[in-house]
């Protein structure tokens, strides 16, 4: 609709309208008209339509350059046998690199959506995790210690005792 009225003034004014007479017939101001004046006069093919409002660059992005070398120094420190994969290495790597970082919630941000955080497995000390497995056993907690409390089995009625 509105790329219509556009249309429509322009084309008023190349049929020699004054452009005060278009403009206040039409309910629009003089900056508007002429706008689209000077667009039509580009002699663009889509004048009439409106620009991107999107901003054509984002100051706060990472760079491309500082992105591959976080994933590079992360990869790189994953491949040594001992080496620390955190946050804290990274960074310590970039300096020793004499590159500047960015914050840690970025390393953090880049490292996560590239893939490269890995979830921890729950580590129980194998003296407990084998036993546990094998009885039904239910732990309630007082203040200092933990008591292991049997489990009667529903099915035949015995009891599984703790040690």
């Amino acid at each position: 609709m509105e790329e219509e009225i556009r249309k429509q003034a322009i084309i008023r004014y190349l049929q020699g309208e004054r452009p005060k007479q278009i403009y206040t017939s039409m309910n629009r101001s003089k900056k508007w008209f002429f706008k689209w004046l000077k667009r039509y006069q580009t002699g663009k093919a889509d004048w009439h339509k409106d620009d991107p409002r999107t901003p054509h660059k984002c100051p706060t992005k990472t760079g491309n350059y500082q992105r591959d070398l976080i994933v590079s120094v992360r990869k790189h420190l994953e491949s040594e046998p001992f080496a620390q994969v955190g946050v804290s290495a990274i960074k310590w790597e970039m300096k020793k690199l004499g590159v500047e970082f960015p914050s840690d919630r970025t390393i953090h941000r880049i490292v996560k959506a590239e893939g490269l955080v890995k979830k921890r497995a729950l580590m129980l000390p194998r003296e407990l995790s084998i036993p546990i497995l094998k009885r039904r056993v239910v732990a309630t907690m007082s203040i200092r210690r933990i008591w292991l409390v049997p489990v009667t089995s529903s099915v035949t009625g015995s009891s599984t005792h703790s040690m």
